[in-house]
């Protein structure tokens, strides 16, 4: 009889029984899928290597950009410009574009002594020179072709017929034994007739023969 009373109150109350069921219902469910989530490892995000690979691009382009002295020169520009001075410029450039930084060339300068479309290297020296003016390598080079005509001919050999102790020891190679052998030699067998004859000379060979035959005469 007692189980017929409670079926009969449960009836009547069915509404409050079925939400008190419901919620209970709903608390199992969300304590099962706490657990289960505690329990699945998190997924690993996969590694985005375009972004990777573009970071790593920046970086370098950034390096690049922050140490923009790598490629740069220094370049001494000098004469017949309008502001000759010391130039910084990237390497690649020319002589042309280093004379236009100067404000370009003066009226005075003389383009055929010049190569503009030469590539400029560090620590370059550019010099423009001005119309009829004389390069200074140039004009070294014409000091030694001076130097050079200046040769024994246009000036006074030793005579080996009248030359004494001092003036033979003028001579390359000859010391004061060797001027005297020349003169014994003169004295016992009369004047040289050939500047060859000198051989017969104790210490002269044909090499030193040769080697001073600009610097003495027998006339």
């Amino acid at each position: 009889m007692q189980v017929f009373k409670l079926i009969d109150k449960l009836k009547a109350h069915w509404r409050l029984v079925s939400g008190v069921l419901v919620v209970l219902s709903l608390g199992i469910i969300f304590l099962i899928r706490q657990d289960s989530d505690k329990r699945t490892p998190p997924l690993v995000q996969p590694l985005d290597l375009t972004t990777s690979s573009t970071h790593t691009t920046t970086t370098k382009q950034a390096k690049a950009k922050e140490n923009p002295k790598t490629d740069m020169i220094t370049v001494d520009l000098k004469g017949a410009v309008k502001h000759p001075a010391i130039y910084t410029l990237s390497k690649d450039k020319r002589v042309d574009d280093v004379i236009k930084l100067a404000g370009g060339l003066q009226d005075q300068a003389d383009t055929n002594a010049i190569n503009l479309a030469q590539k400029l290297a560090d620590e370059m020296v550019i010099y423009v020179a001005s119309v009829g003016e004389v390069m200074p390598n140039q004009s070294a080079t014409a000091r030694e072709e001076v130097t050079q005509s200046a040769s024994p001919n246009d000036t006074d050999k030793v005579n080996l017929n009248t030359a004494d102790v001092a003036q033979l020891q003028k001579l390359s190679g000859v010391g004061m034994k060797k001027a005297q052998d020349i003169i014994d030699y003169r004295e016992q067998n009369g004047n040289f007739k050939t500047i060859e004859e000198l051989v017969n000379v104790s210490g002269f060979g044909a090499k030193s023969i040769d080697k001073l035959k600009e610097s003495i005469t027998v006339d």
